[in-house]
């Protein structure tokens, strides 16, 4: 499974988690690429987005999460992204 290195490009759009957790967005902005979790507020039905920088290091990509620093991780071949805090997600 590639999980280090790979281009910010190819995740670009709506991700759907395998389990349940609330729905992904990643888009680029100039020249950074911004990842919004998207919580649902289940009494009013209204979004409520919260967006992250995506960031590199020499151990791959990440996003300081619920002030934690959460791997981001993607198999090419299956086309998987993985946040680690937050699981899997499938393209939308």
């Amino acid at each position: 499974m590639e999980t280090k290195k790979f281009n910010l490009d190819r995740l670009v759009g709506n991700w759907e988690s395998i389990n349940l957790n609330p729905t992904v967005i990643i888009y680029k902005n100039g020249n950074s690429y911004l990842l919004s979790i998207i919580h649902m507020n289940e009494t009013s039905k209204q979004a409520n987005p919260a967006t992250y920088e995506i960031q590199e290091e020499e151990e791959g990509f990440f996003i300081n999460y619920n002030l934690k620093r959460t791997a981001i991780s993607y198999d090419t071949k299956l086309d998987i992204l993985t946040i680690s805090a937050l699981g899997d997600y499938l393209r939308n």
